[in-house]
């Protein structure tokens, strides 16, 4: 995809978020209030599901600290309470948001698909009914919860290949670009058939050279490699391939240049002495375009598909975040009402003032890196079971004993419930 078509998508999308909430202001729905006694609202998710209600973040809250390894739930004054109440609200928000979003797209999930994800994860991580039954005491979920997470798993995954199948075709024009700017890659070197005698003595050198005088054909070098050569080759009877830089030089720059035909010898280099015979000159060839444009055409393709879906993870993040609204108490950063300072509650405020990075003693200060994002639809670590990658999905129940990072799963939720994938 060329750069201004890019740009013009991304545009586009910026466009429909700002248009989104102008309508909303508009028409007097701006910043709708938070039912009571709820804790979030998410605009537009069918069948209620973005209603967060008080008993949905105490269940959240109460199977994330259990995922995280704690013995009991932290105290509100606990530094890893504000981590965990993220973490939980993020959880929801990724559910509400996701659920939305595959409904916008027309995306479902049959009961046969769940059913068969759930029973794939099932005997992948519990190998008996007692393992499983035992994680769902130790993780606070129920078998229904669990079948609701791996819905979302089904969903994420449609809408990831529902976006990249968007994507089918390479642009001409950026095809031929491609081949222009790698032309070399397509070309393949020219080569020499050759003939090939190589010894580590004078002495030898002599015999060889002597009897190359009386007769230089094929067999006599044949013969010779066999006889003589301390090369790889002698046992083809010096029969090998010369390319640039195969040989030392002056042996090596001679017989690339040498004509069909010709005889070479003794040349010597790097302590060896070198007799060739070229038998065949075989030029320089580049593949052409046509010959190549499939080939093309498949490497660009997964690279074309990465940028339309890391387009939708924006337009999708700022759309998802102007319909969500939080409760006083429960704004993190993806409510449309939140306002921060981008500063950590947990971090020493001394970490934001001059001259941090020089104190006496040593301030211990969170890493300036930017927040690691939840994985893509389709991503390998949405598994819902837990088996890797936990911090980084919707908050989903995993294997009794597995350390949860509270701080990152609610860094995870913070950049929304869907991401780009990984290595782009």
């Amino acid at each position: 995809m060329s750069g201004a078509r890019r740009s013009g998508v991304i545009v586009f999308g910026a466009l429909l978020v700002l248009l989104f909430a102008y309508v909303a202001i508009a028409e007097g729905i701006g910043n709708p209030s938070v039912p009571s006694g709820g804790v979030a609202l998410v605009e537009e998710v069918p069948d209620g599901k973005g209603e967060i209600s008080q008993e949905d973040y105490d269940r959240a809250f109460l199977q994330t600290w259990k995922r995280g390894g704690l013995q009991a739930a932290p105290k509100p004054d606990e530094a890893q309470f504000a981590e965990i109440e993220e973490a939980a609200i993020n959880d929801l928000l990724d559910q509400a948001w996701l659920t939305g979003e595959a409904a916008e797209l027309g995306v479902a999930a049959t009961e046969r698909e769940v059913q068969n994800e759930f029973q794939t994860i099932r005997q992948d991580q519990f190998p008996t009914d007692a393992a499983f039954t035992q994680f769902l005491e130790d993780s606070a979920f129920t078998e229904e919860e669990v079948l609701d997470r791996v819905k979302l798993q089904v969903l994420s995954r449609k809408i990831e290949e529902q976006i990249n199948g968007s994507v089918t075709e390479v642009p001409e024009d950026d095809l031929k670009q491609f081949y222009e700017d790698s032309k070399d890659n397509f070309t393949t070197p020219e080569t020499r058939d050759i003939r090939l005698v190589v010894t580590d003595n004078q002495a030898d050198a002599d015999e060889v050279e002597a009897a190359l005088a009386t007769s230089n054909e094929v067999k006599d070098f044949a013969r010779l490699a066999k006889q003589f050569s301390n090369n790889g080759s002698s046992a083809q009877g010096g029969k090998t391939v010369a390319t640039e830089g195969a040989f030392p030089d002056p042996a090596g720059s001679e017989v690339m240049s040498a004509e069909e035909g010709a005889v070479l010898g003794p040349i010597e280099a790097g302590g060896d002495f070198y007799f060739f015979r070229v038998e065949k000159i075989n030029p320089e060839e580049t593949q052409s375009f046509d010959d190549v444009k499939q080939q093309i055409q498949q490497q660009l393709l997964p690279t074309l598909q990465q940028q339309k879906f890391a387009e939708f993870v924006t337009d999708y993040n700022s759309k998802w975040t102007s319909r969500t609204f939080c409760a006083e108490d429960y704004t993190v950063a993806r409510c449309s009402n939140f306002e921060g300072e981008g500063r950590l509650e947990s971090a020493d405020p001394a970490c934001y003032e001059d001259g941090a990075a020089d104190a006496e003693p040593a301030i211990s200060c969170p890493a300036p890196v930017g927040l690691r994002a939840p994985d893509s639809p389709g991503g390998n670590s949405l598994d819902p079971l837990g088996a890797a990658g936990g911090a980084s999905r919707p908050q989903g129940p995993v294997a009794a004993g597995e350390p949860v990072d509270a701080a990152a799963a609610a860094a995870a939720g913070a950049a929304g419930g869907i991401q780009q994938v990984p290595g782009q």
